[in-house]
């Protein structure tokens, strides 16, 4: 079954020539769908395609009821047609992975859904309007010719993790998840058809057993919709929790389960020990590969098919791995655990003893979330409780500001780039925000900027069901403090599948990492990675501080806490950019 790809092209003036159409699938090797007046869809898969029966729109993608069994919607009845045409109860009566298209005799509106399974890219020229799921099918088109935009690759870099309407392809934008996008009388509006600040309120009669019990049930019944879709899958099984919840329930749901653990000769890579736990337990066939330095390609980028530098270099050593996997066993889908922590809120901050301070006051409640948040992070009972004190002096609109990466970046970059705001719909928050849930919405965003660079060259989809609609919600919902209850990160996903994992696994407090296999390989390759770093488009642009890079990819320096990550993210960046200016110039 292979990845979804789709080309939707919306005209402001009706009617499409034969020899346009046909240009459109003789280039992109796609099928043509849908066809209207001032709307037309081609895509790779015709199965893929819901079209309404009165002919004014059509779904691609998975769509599934957001009640009872969250059935996958294989057609539609014109009562069910009514209802998706507005767009307000398309969100909220249905959930999945897809676009939405519906037109009038005037208008055309697109809407991503909002868990952003599906990438949603777009431009206009001329009159027409394109969106692809991948942007590479635009230049295909003809409707792009690439242009890399640096100072978005700049941006890109410091406000690590950011989604952006914007891309760094000059004309080229996104379509952020839950967003609609209406075209009319030569005129585009856009609009947030979902938020998550619409989904935080907890139901007042219940209480920390009842929410668990109901998020327990929620991910099972999310997880058996996606398994219909896919009955024969494989998960990358790292053995943490996130991961272990999805083996569980795809376990119980599908019809063939393979896991897979991805393995370095460094012990803190190695996970064998709690993936095989989760096999034992489920039943499921258990793999294990190892990453191998001759999979990475330094000259490649692992996002060449994404128009934003948003990949890792080492990346290439898993995805090879996955991509064997997937064609040997000959599986539907993969299944991640992406997201897990993000959407369950894993938090080492102090945000949740200001909100329970807010909705409780003085308690002794308060007292227990201080000394949860003692036993997460380590923290001292007076550091914990200073630092909650200067999070409310510094007020919720500090609070809002997000995260940047100015490591080995250029000092005039990041100085611009620190006065410029960080703009995304959903950090607009309500002035009652809670502290704890301006974190959560920030660390959801993050999860949705991660898999947006999934492999271009698995031959199958990558779902992560963690991060479907019906989950975020619930969890958006679950006051932060509850979040690390007891003492424990993601508290309510632990007690949730307390009973269906292995205590091992439902306990562990560390997680393993590739950080051992990649700062070998940093040091194994310094020199090489130090000429594309040093010599190449970053540098030449003035997007890095030479300087600082030099020194940290001397063979005697020694490698810095986060320097495994950010070094591969600038190294992918470089093969980014050169892959994208080459397109550009074989086009021209």
């Amino acid at each position: 079954m292979k990845p979804l790809q789709y080309l939707i092209v919306a005209s402001d003036a009706p009617g499409w020539s034969e020899a346009f159409v046909r240009s459109l699938v003789l280039r992109t090797a796609l099928s043509v769908t849908y066809q209207s007046d001032n709307l037309i869809a081609l895509v790779n898969d015709p199965s893929e395609m819901l079209l309404t029966p009165d002919g004014n729109g059509f779904i691609v993608g998975k769509l599934f009821r957001a009640s009872g069994d969250f059935d996958k919607i294989d057609a539609f009845t014109r009562a069910e047609t009514e209802t998706i045409k507005r767009t307000s109860q398309l969100v909220s009566q249905y959930w999945g992975s897809y676009v939405s298209a519906f037109r009038t005799d005037r208008e055309v509106g697109i809407l991503r859904d909002p868990s952003g399974g599906l990438p949603c890219y777009y431009t206009s020229s001329q009159g027409l309007t394109a969106f692809v799921s991948d942007a590479p099918i635009l230049e295909k088109a003809g409707f792009l010719k690439p242009l890399v935009d640096l100072a978005a690759v700049g941006r890109t870099l410091y406000f690590s993790q950011l989604p952006t309407e914007g891309t760094a392809i000059s004309g080229l934008k996104q379509l952020l998840p839950g967003q609609m996008i209406t075209l009319a009388d030569h005129e585009t509006n856009l609009t947030q058809q979902w938020s998550p600040w619409d989904h935080m309120a907890p139901r007042a009669s219940d209480d920390l057993h009842s929410r668990s019990e109901r998020l327990q049930h929620l991910i099972r019944r999310t997880h058996a919709a996606w398994a219909k879709c896919y009955p024969r899958s494989l998960i990358g099984l790292s053995g943490g929790l996130d991961s272990s919840i999805v083996a569980v329930c795809l376990a119980e749901a599908c019809e063939t389960v393979h896991c897979l653990t991805a393995v370095t000769s460094d012990p803190v890579g190695d996970e064998r020990l709690y993936a095989r736990m989760i096999c034992d337990q489920t039943g499921t066939v258990f793999l294990e590969e190892e990453y191998a330095d001759s999979a990475i390609e330094m000259g490649r980028s692992v996002a060449e098919g994404v128009p934003l530098p948003n990949g890792k270099t080492h990346e290439m050593a898993y995805n090879r791995v996955v991509r064997e996997a997937a064609r040997r066993l000959d599986v539907d889908a993969f299944f991640v655990g992406a997201g897990g922590d993000n959407v369950f809120y894993l938090t080492h901050s102090a945000r949740p003893i200001v909100d329970r301070y807010f909705a409780e006051g003085i308690s002794k409640n308060l007292y227990a979330t201080i000394l949860d948040i003692c036993s997460i992070t380590g923290a001292s009972l007076w550091q914990a409780t200073f630092e909650a004190v200067r999070i409310g002096i510094r007020g919720r609109r500090r609070a809002q500001i997000w995260h940047v990466d100015a490591d080995y970046l250029d000092r005039e970059l990041v100085a611009n780039a620190a006065d410029s705001p960080v703009q995304h719909p959903w950090l607009r928050a309500p002035k009652d925000a809670s502290y704890g849930k301006l974190g959560h919405v920030a660390m959801i965003l993050r999860a949705l900027h991660h898999i947006e660079h999934r492999d271009k060259q698995l031959t199958v989809p990558m779902i992560s069901p963690l991060l479907s609609q019906p989950i975020v919600e619930a969890c958006l919902a679950i006051p932060s403090w509850e979040a690390c209850h007891g003492g424990q990160d993601r508290s309510a996903a632990r007690r949730a599948f307390s009973a269906a994992l292995p205590p091992r696994v439902v306990g562990r407090r560390g997680k393993g990492s590739p950080d051992g296999f990649v700062g070998g390989f940093i040091r194994h390759h310094c020199e090489e990675i130090a000429d594309r770093l040093l010599n190449g488009h970053l540098a030449t642009n003035r997007l890095v501080d030479r300087q600082a890079l030099e020194i940290a990819l001397r063979p005697t320096t020694p490698l810095q806490r986060n320097d495994c990550a950010r070094i591969m993210e600038l190294l992918d960046a470089e093969a980014w950019i050169d892959h994208w200016s080459s397109t550009s110039s074989d086009r021209a």
